[in-house]
């Protein structure tokens, strides 16, 4: 096969240019996230009822709703919590159960216990969770006058709440990479009427004269439907109080005088009673939990959010933007450290062909197989609908290393041969063909570890069967490519002739390959030889000290990085006001960001120290372009 492949290089460079065209359009089209797209076997039912204790919502509302829920098929566990004005019921499924039809399971049972539920009760929410409902981002707006950790203009800030809920957040879902921006810290609004007792009086009207006003102009009696001939005309009629004015212009009749409501009531917008505000860099904040779809690429949103909100910068020059608990860092580490990869593994390669190999066309060899077998990876990630995450990337990662060794290793085989006499055909047909078992077996050895991580049971086999892929892929395609398509281009690359060492090359070449270093390998063989007893000793004393090495070493699920932002949840264990709160948690915010500005001035003026010593010339010119920024977020 490889002779064939060797007499026919045009049609296996066109064959793999193709293929690997096609992985590269595949590599743009594949969505991005920062987990895999895995349905999470847990449904959540929320109820909610007005003015409602929690025993009378469990009585009435949460214990229904259990009983027609315990009939859900597949159901493992059921666990409710409820509490005033609102409770909460969780499902959890065994994992394989598919998520869908659970849901619409979930749903119909719903429908069917609102018979037993209050006439006035609101239906209940079933809720779907995934792990690509993580927020990619939040986005923070605030008012550029606001002090920190003061308060804030109350109707400036709720114009900007109305601004947030009307444009900002329609604007943002119309993304078509946005799956949902879930806004908090919005409070409610409602109409407040202060009547004026005095005029009311002087009327002759009461709280129920204004009520009842009030009541028969605030209504909705639908549509009618009127007839016209051949033609038929849908009329909605509508009367809804929304804004003051509207309360303020109802007019009304009493003792035959034709008056407005606004001449016996002050009427104003006013916020509800408040359940919690959102705060950013100690500012009243509007936040958006922006949440991607799953099939969207992560690059892309940041993109079309960065201009979105550039634009409402621009148009609204009193509000700032702001992101916070940003996911797509990590994601962009690991793409940098698979281009470091890459890198650092193309350095090596021509470290190595230059001392051990001996010239510096091999790096080229062995560079172009990688990247090709890289990008053709794409395709069957494409294929599977595999996205590029955190998971998948590892994953690859590990295979670009066993990618390198297959390729060096043919190379060096070809190249062992052609020392030994033979042709540049011959050599490449000789060295290949010899590494394909070989290879083979290397490959599905390496296969055989990851492919267990597929079988895990629960959430984590599903996470990892990501990256059991990128290494199976990963590793065949290589495999293909190190047999088929690199002796083509190791003949296409030596077919000037025998390789001509200069200088340097046969330098490092006979120090590193001919002379001390075959002598340290034998010398330390003939040792071994030589002393099997000890050798045999140390080998079996060894394997304890690995047992307890083991079990001395520390254990983590994760490992400890560094994190540039903090969490903090505080449970007062009391029912406090949302003002209350603020104050109690203001103290502690405030001496965390005195802290933060300490250590920023200490970096600048470490930062200004260096400079002066090195630039003094340029040192008015750059001496605040350089300080360490800590993001510390609070809830």
């Amino acid at each position: 096969m490889v002779r064939f492949l060797i007499k026919r290089p045009i049609a296996v460079l066109m064959a793999f240019t193709a293929c690997f065209i096609v992985g590269l359009v595949t590599y743009f089209s594949l969505p991005v996230s920062l987990l895999p797209d895995i349905d999470i076997p847990q449904i959540t039912v929320q109820v909610s009822g007005e003015n409602s204790s929690a025993r009378e919502l469990e009585n009435t509302m949460v214990a229904p709703l259990r009983r027609q829920l315990m009939q859900v098929s597949g159901l493992s566990e059921m666990r409710s919590e409820t509490r005033d004005g609102s409770g909460i019921i969780r499902l959890s499924f065994g994992f394989g159960t598919d998520t869908d039809l659970a849901f619409i399971e979930v749903n119909e049972k719903i429908d069917a216990a609102m018979n037993s539920l209050p006439r006035d009760a609101a239906r209940p929410k079933a809720v779907k969770a995934s792990a690509t409902d993580i927020p990619v981002f939040y986005l923070n707006m605030t008012l550029k006058k606001d002090v920190p950790y003061r308060e804030t203009d109350g109707d400036a800030f709720l114009e900007m709440c109305t601004l947030a809920e009307n444009v900002v957040k329609r604007r943002i879902e119309q993304l078509p990479q946005v799956a949902m921006a879930d806004m908090t810290g919005v409070p409610q609004k409602m109409l407040r009427i202060v009547p004026d007792m005095g005029r009311m009086e002087s009327l002759g009207m009461g709280i129920a004269d204004l009520e009842a006003i009030l009541s028969s102009n605030n209504v909705e009696p639908g549509s009618m439907l009127v007839r016209d001939g051949y033609y038929e005309y849908n009329i909605r009629i509508a009367s809804i109080l929304r804004t003051p004015e509207d309360v303020r212009q109802i007019w009304f009749n009493r003792n035959g005088q034709v008056r407005q409501l606004g001449d016996i009531c002050d009427v104003q917008t006013v916020t509800r009673n408040e359940t919690g505000r959102s705060l950013a860099g100690g500012k009243r904040a509007v936040t958006l939990a922006i949440i991607k779809q799953g099939e969207e690429n992560m690059d892309n949103l940041r993109r079309e959010l960065k201009e979105t909100t550039d634009y409402f910068s621009r148009i609204y020059p009193d509000i700032e933007f702001s992101i916070s608990r940003n996911q797509t860092e990590l994601l962009d580490y690991t793409i940098s450290n698979l281009q470091q990869n890459f890198t650092l593994g193309f350095l090596f390669i021509f470290i190595v062909a230059v001392f051990f190999i001996g010239d510096v066309r091999s790096p080229l060899v062995i560079g172009i197989t990688m990247i090709a077998s890289v990008v053709i990876t794409f395709f069957f990630f494409y294929l599977c609908r595999v996205s590029l995450n955190v998971i998948s990337l590892s994953g690859l990662i590990l295979a670009v290393g066993m990618m390198i060794d297959n390729a060096i290793i043919v190379t060096e085989n070809v190249s062992q041969y052609r020392e030994k006499g033979y042709s540049l055909k011959c050599a490449a047909v000789a060295g290949t063909s010899e590494m394909i078992t070989p290879m083979l077996s290397s490959s599905l050895t390496t296969i055989a570890v990851f492919v267990p991580l597929v079988f895990m049971s629960g959430i984590a086999g599903a996470i990892f069967m990501d990256e059991a892929f990128s290494i199976t892929s990963g590793l065949m395609v290589s495999y293909f490519t190190g047999i088929m398509l690199l002796p083509v281009l190791y003949v296409l690359f030596y077919r000037t002739g025998i390789r001509k060492h200069n200088w340097f090359t046969a330098n490092f070449k006979n120090l590193l390959k001919n002379e001390w270093l075959t002598r340290f390998y034998d010398a330390g063989i003939e040792w071994v030889f030589a002393h099997k007893t000890v050798t045999m000793f140390l080998a079996i004393v060894s394997l304890p000290l690995c047992v307890l090495m083991f079990m001395v070493i520390d254990k983590e699920r994760m490992p400890e990085i560094d994190q540039n932002e903090v969490v903090v949840g505080i449970e007062w264990n009391e029912n406090i006001h949302v003002d209350e709160n603020n104050r109690r948690v203001y103290n502690p915010q405030i001496q965390i960001s005195a802290e933060s500005e300490t250590k920023r001035s200490i970096f600048r003026e470490k930062d200004k120290t260096k400079r002066s010593k090195k630039e003094s010339a340029q040192h008015s010119k750059s001496r605040n372009k350089s300080f360490v920024m800590t993001s510390v977020s609070a809830l």
